[in-house]
């Protein structure tokens, strides 16, 4: 069996450059779809948290798109150096429009990587006291104890002092005498 690969010269719709751009995205969605799974499987195998799961996913996916559209316009002909040029400055000027969003984005990136609490944990931001229900790239969702859904800014979080209550120790008395004070209480459970 022999495969004939077609000239450029007989593809009716365009040129050869238009076909090589195709299978470059078709092989992109494949491999990129892989990739995502392995990666996801991998992160669930690892314990990673869900949040952390989903950064690094979606992360991915940028990137994975970033280069992919690079390559395509790159076998299109288009100079990627002027699209890198132009798309730096649009995402200066963007940056600068949505500054609070994305200092709450980076505020979330570094909780959900540093994770000083966690899902299920109770804390208080300032004069917000609940259970965290998730904690997102942009705000932290805390379940009050009126069953109230409270969004926090992730740069509040960040920037404020964040008590956990989950991990509370009891207090101990200041003199120390609370293990003489049990055994002289329970005279059975101490030892000659």
């Amino acid at each position: 069996m022999t495969v004939t690969v077609p000239s450029p010269d007989s593809i009716p719709f365009g040129g050869w450059l238009e076909v090589q751009a195709l299978l470059v995205l078709v092989v992109a969605f494949i491999s990129g779809r892989l990739a995502l799974n392995w990666t996801g499987r991998a992160m669930r195998r690892a314990r990673v948290d869900l949040g952390t799961q989903i950064l690094v996913k979606r992360a991915l996916l940028v990137i994975w798109l970033i280069v992919t559209l690079l390559v395509v316009l790159g076998i299109l002909g288009v100079n990627p150096a002027g699209l890198l040029a132009v798309a730096g400055a649009v995402g200066l000027a963007f940056s600068l429009a949505i500054q609070d969003i994305l200092k709450n984005f980076f505020s979330g990136v570094y909780l959900l990587l540093e994770r000083p609490f966690r899902v299920g944990d109770t804390i208080r931001v300032k004069d917000q006291l609940g259970v965290v229900e998730n904690i997102g790239v942009r705000t932290t969702l805390l379940r009050t104890a009126d069953n109230v859904q409270v969004l926090v800014p992730n740069a509040t979080v960040f920037g404020e002092v964040v008590t956990n209550h989950t991990y509370a120790r009891p207090a101990e008395p200041a003199d120390g005498h609370a293990e003489a004070e049990k055994s002289e209480a329970n005279p059975s459970q101490t030892r000659a």
